[in-house]
């Protein structure tokens, strides 16, 4: 084990990452890796599975983050990190516990709550999913697909009126999206779409 050797490693990870070469910067993130013990693994072990994943080697990043859960189960953004790959293969069940992990160590964690959410909706649990979708924007004030997600969901549920409701306020921050979001449902929400002249 050497810290020298580990901080060397570190410097060409973040290096390859700057630059997108993110096979060489997994191959230097596990072998910073190597070079610690205990805790220290887990942030390599980690940033990693995230290069895996953005080379579209997901079960690889899994494994990884599985393995970094192991040295320290109440790491929140490890078991969101997990729960998004699970929920990318339709595995919704599994990313729900992943999920639902993440919220206990990290209750404030709002894009944990909207992971849950999407699963929620693809496992056609509507009500709990909206109760998400709730608690995120609760902690995310302006987070736009929460917005999104939940007006739609208004939407599929028959209230009109509070999906036009929810139009309106993410009209507020984001208009195109806003617009775009009364064509698809039909609502009559009274929002433009302030760039709706440029793509005539």
């Amino acid at each position: 084990m050497s810290v020298l050797n580990a901080w060397f490693y570190t410097q060409i990870a973040n290096w390859a990452m700057i630059f997108k070469k993110y096979e060489i910067a997994a191959d230097y993130w596990m072998r910073t890796a190597e070079e610690r013990t205990g805790e220290k693994r887990v942030m390599p072990l980690t940033v990693a599975a995230t290069c895996m994943s953005e080379l579209g080697r997901n079960l690889e990043a899994e494994a990884l983050l599985k393995k970094s859960l192991e040295i320290q189960p109440d790491y929140a953004a490890a078991w969101f990190n997990l729960g998004f790959l699970i929920q990318k293969r339709s595995g919704h069940d599994e990313a729900l516990e992943c999920f639902d992990k993440a919220i206990r160590f990290h209750e404030k964690m709002d894009r944990a709550h909207y992971g849950r959410a999407l699963s929620l909706i693809a496992l056609n649990r509507p009500e709990e999913a909206k109760a998400a979708l709730e608690r995120t924007i609760d902690l995310q004030p302006m987070s736009p697909y929460g917005y999104y997600q939940l007006a739609s969901l208004h939407h599929k549920l028959g209230d009109e009126k509070a999906c036009i409701k929810l139009v309106r306020r993410l009209h507020k921050f984001e208009p195109q999206l806003a617009a775009q979001l009364q064509r698809e449902t039909g609502v009559q929400a009274g929002v433009e779409d302030p760039f709706a002249q440029y793509r005539k």
